[in-house]
């Protein structure tokens, strides 16, 4: 065996027999990031929300909401990590149709527990947080929670009477192995249905009741 230098930090090893040479490098090597290792989980949290601030439905196609200046409000999904590897999820972020009117302000991500046996439920919704998470390892065949804190202003820019689609997606960053990557997740169930909420609602915003 003979060892050498082809290019400086690249190290070259010679196996020589009487009837074979080979040659392996490790030249150009970089690790590979895991494509797409999350899928969406069903079902989809959250707040806080009341028919008093102009909510009025969530269901399959999206949930509805009123537009109030200063309002604060959360979604929180589930992504499994299907992969027989464990990922870490570093964070979230994506495209924002109307920052100026509601801004995704910072996403926490969790491991989340094993799901509960029976009919009990398990809430992953946290209290919103202006401030991202740290990062947070998913072993394979376990689910995480990625919570999205949003934050309205400017709802006079609404017209009253067209609501407006936001939140049709969330880009996840992680990495696996060494290397990064990047993971669109959109879900119908999570998009947010703008309208302009009451001016002076009965029920002070941001608090639940």
């Amino acid at each position: 065996m003979r060892r050498g230098l082809n290019a400086p930090g690249c190290a070259v090893v010679v196996l020589a027999s009487a009837m074979l040479v080979t040659v392996l490098s490790a030249c150009g090597v970089t690790a590979q990031p895991v494509k797409s290792p999350f899928s969406a989980g069903l079902g989809v949290e959250d707040g806080p929300g009341s028919r008093l601030w102009g909510d009025t439905f969530s269901g399959p196609k999206g949930m509805h909401i009123g537009c109030i200046s200063g309002r604060r409000y959360a979604v929180l999904i589930t992504v499994h990590n299907h992969t027989r590897q464990a990922i870490s999820l570093l964070g979230g972020s994506g495209a924002q149709a109307l920052p100026d009117v509601i801004e995704r302000i910072a996403v926490q991500v969790r491991l989340a527990p094993p799901p509960p046996k029976g009919d009990i439920a398990v809430s992953g919704l946290r209290s919103w947080n202006p401030h991202n998470s740290s990062p947070v390892l998913i072993p394979p065949g376990h689910d995480g929670w990625v919570q999205s804190n949003f934050l309205m202003r400017n709802c006079p820019l609404l017209r009253s009477a067209e609501p407006v689609t936001v939140n049709r997606s969330i880009t996840l960053d992680y990495s696996a192995g060494g290397a990064k990557g990047t993971q669109v997740i959109a879900q119908a169930a999570t998009r947010i249905i703008l309208t302009r909420g009451p001016l002076h609602p009965a029920l002070r915003i941001n608090q639940v009741g």
